[in-house]
């Protein structure tokens, strides 16, 4: 995370992949969102090889691309780079919190990529992923704090995309 690429020289395999995320959710903090873009990136790429369920390294890129899509997602601004690492840090943080997460991790992902789809454009696919979200609550008989933000971003999806009918019914 101090920008020394020759500090990650000493590891490989899954290891590589953990301090990839981990270096990417604290340059996130750091609010070096393209440097934290590129560690991520490469801890995805890393993961391709093949990181089992129960590593550390699951978790590192599932926290990171939640944290990385949030940041972005929160910017006044988007270009296109930046649209694109968000959804990809979103996509990330949903695929790996099903394996390392519990159904709350899994739940908030969901939500969370359904308001990176939003910020996007494409209203049609958040509220594929807003339905999820919900029916993850509904599945885990989650309190109403939790459905109440599944319920409201599949509200704002539906709006998103000319469905007023479904905006009221959510």
């Amino acid at each position: 995370a101090s920008g020394d690429e020759a500090a990650i020289d000493g590891f490989d395999g899954e290891d590589r992949v953990q301090v990839l995320a981990a270096a990417a959710a604290i340059l996130t903090g750091r609010g070096l969102l393209e440097a934290a873009a590129a560690a991520l990136t490469a801890a995805i790429d890393g993961a391709r090889g093949g990181v089992p369920d129960g590593s550390a390294a699951i978790r590192a890129l599932a926290v990171a691309g939640n944290n990385l899509a949030a940041a972005l997602e929160g910017r006044a601004t988007l270009d296109e780079a930046h649209t694109g690492w968000m959804l990809l840090a979103a996509e990330a943080g949903l695929e790996h919190w099903k394996r390392a997460g519990t159904w709350l991790e899994e739940e908030r992902a969901e939500y969370q990529l359904a308001r990176c789809l939003l910020r996007a454009g494409h209203a049609d696919e958040a509220v594929r992923h807003a339905r999820r979200c919900v029916k993850v609550c509904e599945a885990n008989a989650a309190p109403a704090f939790e459905r109440f933000f599944g319920e409201a971003v599949l509200a704002l999806a539906h709006r998103a995309a000319g469905d007023a009918a479904g905006f009221e019914a959510a």
